[in-house]
């Protein structure tokens, strides 16, 4: 897995508000605009956080799931998954 289709796409819900607008009303439509993997697309569909970090993606970029209501990732949800997470940094 590549986190650049997974930056991209929240760095453009952050920039974009039009292609926030898609992502929040129908999340299918936006993530098919992105360079994403469809293992990328499951762990996004599902929320999961956890899994993202460790595959890579910035903390303070996933963050942009609960600012702007995405995926159902609640700010409780993002600090648990965030805390469980294994630090990517420190693999190996």
């Amino acid at each position: 897995m590549s986190t650049y289709g997974v930056n991209k796409f929240l760095r453009t819900c952050q920039m974009n508000r039009d292609f926030r607008a898609i992502a929040k009303s129908d999340p299918e439509a936006a993530m098919a605009q992105m360079p994403l993997t469809e293992a990328e697309k499951e762990l996004m569909r599902g929320g999961d956080i956890k899994a993202l970090y460790e595959q890579g993606v910035h903390a303070f970029i996933l963050s942009y799931f609960t600012r702007f209501e995405l995926f159902g990732v609640t700010v409780a949800r993002y600090s648990e998954s965030i805390q469980q997470a294994k630090d990517w940094r420190k693999a190996g």
